[in-house]
């Protein structure tokens, strides 16, 4: 047990992001018992064990065990984490049934309006009688103009002003 004890300190001082020299300042003594401590060349007294488990959070078990018994003795702290994930995971898989059931049908809906009006801006291939794409002699699928490149806007256009102008010279007519 006590030969484990270095190596444990070493460890568990690196787990928490602390060098030699801020573990001595926290403890209150200097770096080479630090040092010395962590290769096993010297054992801390009583008090500075206590202080070493205090800085570390560490309890007997972390401090001097192997690394079996250091894992055997998280094992409940590992269940309590499982059982956690597992009402998170639950909660997730209860949102995703209720997201289906209220949005899938309009989100659906959305994505065919949307695809719908991405049809009338883009020129769309053509098909034959089988539902077969037409291709030319080049080999390039054969397109229809897109729907609002086919809208005779300057005829609407005219149109618009001849409307106007019969509105604004009603009286005239």
């Amino acid at each position: 047990m006590i030969e484990n004890f270095g190596g444990n300190v070493a460890r568990l001082r690196k787990e928490h992001g602390l060098s030699q020299e801020e573990m001595a300042e926290k403890v209150g003594v200097n770096k080479q018992t630090i040092s010395n401590i962590e290769r096993g060349v010297r054992y801390p007294t009583f008090e500075t064990l206590e202080k070493i488990a205090k800085v570390l959070k560490a309890g007997p078990i972390q401090l001097f065990g192997t690394m079996k018994e250091i894992a055997i003795s998280d094992t409940e702290n590992v269940v309590d984490r499982i059982d956690d994930y597992e009402d998170r995971v639950q909660a997730m898989m209860r949102f995703a049934k209720v997201f289906d059931e209220q949005y899938l049908k309009e989100i659906d809906a959305a994505f065919h309006k949307t695809q719908y009006i991405h049809q009338l801006f883009t020129a769309q291939p053509i098909h034959d009688e089988e539902g077969n794409i037409l291709v030319n002699d080049s080999g390039e699928k054969e397109m229809t103009p897109a729907f609002f490149e086919t809208i005779p806007f300057d005829q609407i256009d005219n149109l618009v002003k001849k409307i106007d102008y019969i509105k604004d010279n009603k009286k005239l007519l």
